[in-house]
């Protein structure tokens, strides 16, 4: 091939004839192409070894060349006997074949080609890495003489040809026959990549949007993001997005382990776990940079109906960053850090930090958000998949909640040779919409390249075979309304990293189940509040006895008189107040806000909740540990190093409490332990500390399981100081 042969194919392609002829693949193009002419001229100009001449007459053996009739050879006594040229008729006959029988070597031109298997479209050898470099390399002519008249039923052209340039035909014929062979033997089955330690993919999202219907789905939005422009956000909410992410899994150095004895597994990062012991996990960064414009409709001029006035508000800005760590002995998730910054088309800003502890973090939805979180990240294969065997054909068991089907494969203009693979929900499509997924995959990326995901949520589309199970997450769960989310997300690069990640091993430092643990025997049943015993400062048990002795009357009183109980209290640090909420058992409830000075207390304000706001349940009430037990374990023990930054710090306009929630019924995410809407069964140690800086207000919420000492997550929200 000369130079402009060359320049006329793919880098893929340049790449396999320098990796056939034992050469670097790596560089630019035109360092390729140098490379290969610099390679022909040592094999044109240097002496051929006899291996290559054994090989060539091998070859042209092969092929009939004792038998041939019309190639003659005419020595010239001024050339080298490697480069005596070989007289050939070049043969132009409708519809030639070649057999092995076959007693000339024929060169057809162009306009004839034969008839045989290399000559067809070549599929990609199973293993081969994706994208342009998957096409097998294109076969050149030569140009093509001057055509003989086609009146003639045959023609000749007489041309000179060396040994080399017939070895070097003969050689890409076998080379396109065994891969033509080995596309023919090959296993086109594989299963999904495992993750290694410095993998990482970029993905573009387009095209995509949210459609919000109901003002108790809007809520969910509303209600997280607020203050800032959402508050008069009401019915229905429609958002286009698009931006740019990444997922990846950071490689960890000896430095992010904190024991030596854990360097046997590098890459991995030593992390606080819920109870503040180290543990080590896997961690991966995920990454979005979005833009989003949003449209709906806003309230009346009394705030209380919805109109039908739309509003517009484009050029949004949300930004997010989730640093999620999972246990390499089991793959639980241990802890997930995020971070968020939302800018609206007015200027304003909302910043929030968030750290969870193996819980879901969307508020409101339950069960039901770790679903919505499929949308917005590249699904992780080796996880959905496991070990299972992928080709064309294969599905998911009739048993299984997820139907799934891997489709014939085929070339991608964008991303190469993939499989698609089509997937659904069947439970969600039973009892409150759909969620569907569309994905294009290869053997060699842990995540797919290409992920489309279209999801409904709307219980009122529940049909007869929605089972019990999924009814009651529905109907507890879900919010009157609908919502509608379809994400297109392609991804943009990857890189594969080093080690994999060796999952289910154990380390030396690894925590034992009971290490750093509270045992039951710290646990104690309730009278009429939750235990305190702090001898530190006034206790619940001294202002409770102190309301009852000095205001008997009080609404308060008579509720705990008559089997009532305190379901919330907050005790303002540094003070000598308490803010207790009461149930009685007729379901009426109220609050009051007390003062505890020298064994005396006085009432500073009180009032009632509206009815049916918290229902009495105390047989649902479980044993909990002390108030000042899990007080000192928050704050006096370096536990939770974020916690004990945000606790020391010292602005203005500072407000600090603590105290404890009682709920009734199992508590979903964080939001559910710090917000005010109440069921049954589970409480919460909560502390909160709100603080102005640099003309921004900050709000923090940490909550603990009371039953156990498991720190359930943490929250900071940052706005713009009078917004």
């Amino acid at each position: 091939m000369d130079q402009d042969d060359l320049n006329a194919l793919k880098a893929s392609e340049l790449k396999m004839m320098c990796k056939e002829r034992g050469l670097r693949v790596s560089g630019t193009k035109s360092e390729l192409i140098g490379r290969l002419m610099e390679n022909q001229h040592q094999i044109e100009n240097g002496p051929i070894n006899e291996s290559l001449d054994a090989a060539v007459d091998a070859l042209l053996e092969r092929h009939g060349k004792k038998e041939t009739k019309k190639i003659k050879t005419y020595p010239e006594p001024t050339q080298k006997d490697d480069e005596i040229p070989i007289e050939a008729e070049l043969l132009e006959e409708p519809g030639p074949t070649i057999s092995t029988t076959e007693t000339e070597l024929m060169l057809f031109d162009d306009d004839s080609p034969p008839v045989t298997p290399a000559s067809k479209k070549k599929p990609r050898p199973q293993g081969a890495d994706q994208g342009p470099a998957d096409h097998p390399l294109k076969e050149k002519t030569t140009k093509k003489e001057k055509s003989p008249k086609k009146s003639d039923p045959v023609s000749a052209t007489t041309f000179r040809v060396t040994r080399i340039q017939v070895a070097a035909g003969l050689t890409v014929a076998l080379l396109i026959s065994a891969g033509l062979w080995f596309f023919l033997q090959r296993d086109t089955s594989f299963t999904a990549q495992p993750i290694r330690y410095g993998d990482s993919v970029d993905f573009s999202i387009q095209q995509s949007e949210i459609n919000v219907e109901g003002d108790d789905m809007v809520s969910i939005i509303r209600d997280s993001l607020s203050p800032s422009s959402f508050d008069q956000v009401c019915s229905e909410v429609d958002v286009d997005i698009s931006g740019t992410g990444s997922v990846s899994i950071d490689r960890g150095t000896d430095s992010d382990t904190a024991f030596p004895s854990d360097l046997d597994h590098r890459g991995a990062f030593s992390v606080k776990d819920a109870y503040g012991r180290t543990s080590l996990a896997v961690k991966q960064v995920i990454t979005h940079d979005l833009d989003l414009d949003l449209q709906g409709k806003t309230w009346r001029e009394n705030g209380i109906e919805c109109s039908n006035a739309g509003w517009s508000l484009p050029e949004n800005n949300l930004i997010i960053s989730t640093d999620s760590y999972r246990h390499i002995s089991d793959k639980s998730v241990l802890r997930t850090d995020t971070s968020l910054s939302f800018e609206d088309s007015d200027g304003e800003s909302i910043d929030a930090v968030l750290t969870t502890f193996g819980t879901s973090v969307m508020p409101g939805l339950g069960a039901i958000s770790p679903l919505l979180s499929i949308p917005l990240l590249p699904m992780d294969l080796e996880e959905f998949f496991e070990d299972t065997v992928l080709h064309e054909g294969a599905s998911s068991d009739t048993d299984d909640v997820w139907t799934w089907t891997v489709k014939k494969e085929r070339n991608d203009p964008v991303h190469g040779y993939v499989y698609p693979i089509s997937i659904s929900h069947d439970e969600i499509e039973s009892c409150f919409g759909y969620l569907r997924m569309e994905l294009l995959v290869t053997p060699n990326s842990p995540w797919p390249l290409k992920q489309t995901a279209d999801i409904r949520l709307d219980k009122s589309l529940a049909t007869s075979q929605c089972n019990v199970f999924a009814s009651a997450i529905s109907d507890a769960a879900l919010p009157e309304g609908r919502l509608d989310v379809r994400v297109d997300m392609t991804v943009t690069d990857r890189t594969r990293g080093d080690n994999v990640v060796n999952w289910y091993d154990d380390y030396e430092s690894k925590p034992s189940p009971g290490d750093d643990r509270p045992t039951s025997a710290g646990k104690k049943e309730w009278a009429s509040h939750m235990p305190d015993e702090s001898l530190e400062r006034v206790n619940l048990e001294e202002i409770v006895s102190c309301m009852r002795t000095s205001y008997p009357a009080s609404d308060a009183s008579v509720a705990l008189d008559g089997g009532g109980y305190i379901w919330e209290a907050t005790h303002p640090l540094g003070t000598k107040d308490w803010n207790i909420s009461w149930v009685d058992t007729e379901d009426n409830s109220g609050w009051i806000h007390l003062s505890y000075t020298d064994g005396e207390c006085t009432i500073v304000k009180s009032g009632n909740y509206p009815e049916e706001s918290v229902n009495w349940d105390k047989s649902a009430i479980p044993r909990t540990l002390t108030l000042e037990y899990l007080e000192n374990r928050l704050f006096n023990q370096g536990r939770y190093d974020y916690v004990d930054e945000v606790f020391s710090l010292s602005y203005s306009s500072l407000e600090e409490n603590m105290g404890y929630r009682a709920l009734s019924g199992e508590a979903e995410d964080i939001s559910d332990f710090l917000s005010s809407e109440l069921s049954t069964g589970v409480v919460s140690f909560t502390a909160e500390r709100e603080w102005t800086e640099s003309n921004k207000d900050h709000t923090f919420n940490v909550a603990i399981d009371a039953t156990n000492a498991r720190a359930i997550g943490w929250f900071q929200v940052t706005t713009e100081s009078g917004s």
